[in-house]
């Protein structure tokens, strides 16, 4: 299922997200307390997925956020969320 254009947009940072608001702060609230900063040598993608696997997020993800959003988009949120 594809999103509808523009239809959950939502702007972080000037960049225009087609998450759900409430979807971004799920996962924030859920990266948050266990982003302690990236370990040498690992990606900043790696990294970001692996608090998302830690936070135990990726039922949630599958369930969710792929039913109307694809890589793309889950990884701008975790772009705006973990740095």
């Amino acid at each position: 299922m594809r999103a509808t254009p523009g239809a959950h947009e939502i702007t972080v940072k000037e960049t225009k997200m087609k998450m759900l608001p409430e979807h971004f702060e799920h996962m924030r609230a859920a990266l948050a307390p266990i982003d302690t900063g990236r370990p040498e040598g690992a990606t900043l993608r790696r990294y970001q997925w692996d608090l998302v696997r830690q936070a135990g997020l990726i039922p949630w993800l599958c369930d969710t956020l792929y039913k109307y959003l694809n890589d793309e988009h889950v990884q701008t949120a975790l772009n705006r969320l973990v740095k």
